[in-house]
């Protein structure tokens, strides 16, 4: 069984030989804790097919296992597997990303990595403070959607015991925590600092400690890896290697908008982007390809209303099938897709091998370009259901625009 490398903890600096992997249960998931390490300077992509992970010339790579709405064992089984692909391309230092809703299988997933890895313990902190979500006490408060008691959540799913670091967060507890011999530690956190204090810590721990937690500890985790020169929060219009640039001639400005996801969050984002030069949102059937030609013919942005979990997979497919000629006449300058199921379900019909990640648009919203596939070179912008503010969409197109637009004029 490969083991992820003992070297890569008690890190002070990243050496340019090691490369990190991270596996979470869905994509967006993926995509935004993938950025995280991009905002620190690491070139990063999302693996959509396994077989391209040797042929990834990039420091991290992350994988979703599309596993939040299984069962337990077969969320273990995809863990495993997962781990067994990255660990064979030569990754190390896993990371196991998590909602930071505690969504999922969470007790399945982190103990299955944590095993197959011969990790000693387990981190896990779901805290996203640039997201409102903070835990203190052991107790997950999401702002505008009350709280979750973590060993409660946990012990539901199955934990047996657990250790945990509690507020105020030090080094020291930190230390004293993991020394203790827990396999599983729940920690506060309700600031950045909190969470590059634990990251700092277990790294420099004498004992092997798994990461798992939102975006937030990934941050906390990418800024300490990251060699001096470039640690810090970079731009997000950070310029991708030249390899994975498209060409000057291979898109249009016109932005589309897949949304999927029914969040209240999301619904009030589409609400105020109709407000602008938006055509949509149109419902997704066999007359959406006519709809959409049109309203981008006259340069106008368009929203696509995707039924995922409403409609099957293989009808949603068929219907998404009639809209390949804009992708293969270069119609779309852009794509955003909302909700890990939708992204997941668009990249299934489009078939990319993965997402080389740029950065990020506002927090929570990553933005990319796909590798291959039906839409290789297109810029893509993925935004979990939950994350972002009234006016992430809009600032998402706006970016997307002036990215296209400065992609086309180099």
């Amino acid at each position: 069984m490969f083991k992820a490398n003992p070297a890569t903890q008690r890190v002070k600096r990243s050496s340019p030989k090691v490369r990190y992997g991270i596996i979470a249960d869905d994509l967006t998931g993926a995509t935004d804790t993938a950025t995280a390490f991009a905002q620190c300077g690491f070139t990063v992509a999302v693996a959509l097919e396994p077989r391209c992970l040797t042929s990834l010339r990039v420091r991290v790579i992350a994988l979703s296992t599309d596993s939040r709405h299984d069962l337990p064992a077969a969320a273990r089984r995809k863990v495993r597997h997962a781990f067994s692909q990255l660990g064979a391309a030569g990754l190390s230092l896993f990371y196991k990303k998590m909602d930071s809703t505690v969504q999922g299988n969470i007790v399945a997933e982190v103990e299955a990595l944590r095993d197959a890895g011969g990790f000693a313990t387990a981190l896990v902190c779901p805290a996203n403070p640039a997201q409102g979500r903070t835990v203190r006490g052991g107790v997950l408060r999401v702002r505008g959607s009350g709280s979750v008691n973590l060993r409660e959540h946990f012990r539901a799913q199955g934990l047996a015991e657990s250790g945990s670091v509690e507020s105020p967060v030090t080094a020291a507890k930190v230390r004293r925590v993991i020394g203790q011999g827990s396999r599983f530690i729940i920690a506060d956190a309700t600031s950045r600092g909190d969470l590059a204090c634990l990251a700092r810590a277990a790294l420099q721990s004498k004992h092997r400690v798994l990461f798992a937690g939102s975006a937030g500890l990934a941050a906390g985790l990418a800024s300490i890896l990251a060699p001096p020169k470039r640690r810090g929060v970079m731009s997000s219009s950070r310029v991708l290697p030249t390899a994975l640039r498209p060409g000057a001639d291979d898109s249009r400005h016109n932005t589309l908008v897949m949304a999927g996801s029914k969040n209240p969050v999301t619904e009030r984002q589409l609400k105020n982007l109709s407000k602008g030069a938006y055509a949509g949102p149109f419902g997704l059937n066999r007359n959406t390809g006519k709809d959409v030609t049109r309203s981008l013919a006259c340069q106008r942005h368009a929203v696509i209303r995707v039924p995922v979990h409403r409609q099957p997979d293989s009808v949603i497919l068929r219907h998404l099938r009639a809209l390949a000629h804009l992708f293969r006449e270069r119609r779309v300058g852009s794509l955003v897709l909302t909700g890990g199921d939708t992204a997941l379900l668009i990249c299934r019909w489009l078939q990319p091998r993965a997402i080389a990640i740029g950065g990020e648009i506002v927090p929570g919203l990553a933005w990319g370009r796909f590798i291959g596939g039906l839409a290789d070179g297109l810029t893509v912008c993925t935004k979990p259901g939950g994350f972002g503010n009234g006016q992430s969409l809009v600032r998402a197109v706006e970016f997307l625009v002036t990215q296209s637009k400065s992609q086309r004029a180099s």
